[in-house]
């Protein structure tokens, strides 16, 4: 009897998984029905001289084309094999407009596939340039690369490893990955069949520099990745940029006397007062007397997340209008952004620091977006919450004697007077919101987070000395 009713468990275990397979067919497209023949693409060849690379994992028949084609909107298909059996939505002798793709349908028996034709034109463009965690600025205008790097990097010029990112299917040469000699200038080949650009590589050794990321690290490859995403954003942005350490500065390594602006972002579990900051930050505190005569100076600050703490040292801030609504932790995971991300209010749209934004179509005039699809923040935030002594934004303006600039049901993106009494030139602009992210641990595609770099570079020309 048991033996029976075991042999009645695995029949019934082999029709449910029989049933799986044909369902799981049935997603593709396919049928349980007659899986005998197949759907194959075997060739595709476009005005009799353009052969598609078939690409069965991603359903994709890639045709490239010259790299001054422009008839993608008129082709004729003049071969197409398929495999025994088969047929198609297209024959040959169709005319297609390819300037987008097109769907390929091929079906065989009960068995269907969809491809996708997409026309390409070879391409031969770098986007990307680091040199030993460097990043590069890239002229694509003259196909020139800028690497600003200073006395104290420990980079080894004459032998320094450099990684590139290029078109889909051009190479460079000499190979991304390999080392070179970059006391004088490089020229790097990439190329893509009929495309080619030479970019020459030109590295800077920074002993004064104009601006300055600051941090606790010895050097910019050693900080966490929030902060080092910034850092880089800096040093691979505005000419004449470099990381300095907080050691650096107090310890006169390098000459502050052509720095017009600083960056200090400061990525950490956030500070509950200001005297958790001093108690936290003992190197930014060491350098404090060199900070205050750059601001002294007419020199202009940014200073991120936990780091807002630092204007109340500097004397932009009375000691007791530290942020009183803080949270976060130093992890880089936390809140995933779908389909529709998060926006960010802000109070004055004109304002310079939001000037040139991208903008969302429908978004309201009071917001902007700095975030995408599938980009994870880390949400770390020190800002001011409408409640106890600061019921509204105007309680936090006549606390800090500041102005403010952005929050969503508080403050926390605000600038501050610079020394000579004014806002603008000198001053210094406090981004406290977890929204203002640099760096995501999850892949996802740009589009809005690029808006991070233009509001910096709004606050460079907005307070940076002139």
């Amino acid at each position: 009897m048991i033996t029976k009713i075991k042999n009645i468990f695995l029949a019934g275990l082999l029709c449910c998984g029989m049933v799986a397979v044909l369902t799981a067919c049935n997603k593709d497209h396919t049928s349980g029905m007659q899986l005998g023949g197949s759907c194959l693409v075997e060739e595709l060849v476009l005005n009799g001289q353009y052969t598609a690379t078939v690409n069965l994992e991603k359903r994709l028949l890639k045709v490239k084309v010259p790299v001054d084609f422009s008839a993608k909107d008129n082709m004729e298909i003049t071969s197409l094999k398929l495999s025994s059996g088969a047929t198609a939505n297209f024959k040959v002798g169709d005319r297609l407009n390819l300037d987008g793709a097109k769907s390929l349908r091929v079906k065989n028996g009960d068995l269907e596939m969809e491809y996708q034709i997409s026309v390409r034109n070879d391409e031969a463009i770098m986007s990307s340039f680091i040199l030993e965690g460097v990043k590069g600025a890239i002229n694509q205008d003259d196909k020139t690369i800028t690497v600003s790097v200073t006395g104290n990097s420990g980079i080894d010029l004459s032998n320094a490893t450099f990684e590139t990112v290029c078109s889909e299917d051009a190479v460079c040469s000499p190979a991304s990955g390999t080392k070179a000699d970059f006391t004088e200038p490089l020229e790097i080949v990439v190329t893509d069949n009929t495309a080619s650009n030479t970019y020459t590589v030109y590295v800077t050794l920074i002993q004064n520099p104009v601006a300055i990321f600051v941090g606790e690290a010895e050097n910019v490859e050693m900080l966490n990745p929030e902060e080092k995403a910034a850092a880089k954003w800096l040093t691979g942005n505005i000419p004449g940029a470099a990381y300095v350490s907080w050691d650096d500065i107090s310890s006169d390594n390098i000459s502050l006397d052509e720095v017009k602006f600083v960056f200090f972002h400061r990525h950490c579990t956030p500070y509950g007062t200001y005297n958790g900051f001093v108690d936290a930050e003992k190197k930014a505190m060491t350098a404090l007397s060199k900070m205050k005569e750059l601001r002294d100076r007419g020199v202009g600050f940014v200073l991120g997340r936990s780091a807002v703490n630092y204007a109340i040292a500097l004397g932009a801030m009375p000691e007791d209008a530290y942020p009183n609504n803080v949270w976060g932790t130093d992890g880089e995971g936390s809140d995933l952004m779908g389909a529709d991300p998060w926006t960010y209010r802000v109070y004055d749209i004109a304002h310079p620091l939001w000037k040139g934004l991208k903008r969302s179509p429908g978004l309201g005039d009071d917001r902007i977006i700095t975030l995408d699809e599938g980009y994870t923040i880390c949400n770390t935030t020190s800002q001011y919450g409408f409640w106890g002594d600061y019921p509204d934004k105007e309680a936090v303006e006549a606390k800090t004697g500041g102005r403010a600039l952005g929050g969503d049901g508080n403050v926390s993106a605000w600038e501050l007077k610079a020394a000579n009494g004014n806002f603008g030139k000198g001053g210094i602009i406090c981004l406290g919101s977890g929204v203002l992210d640099w760096n995501s641990p999850t892949p996802y595609t740009s589009n809005y987070h690029d808006n991070m770099g233009t509001i910096m570079l709004n606050a460079y020309k907005y307070v940076g000395k002139e």
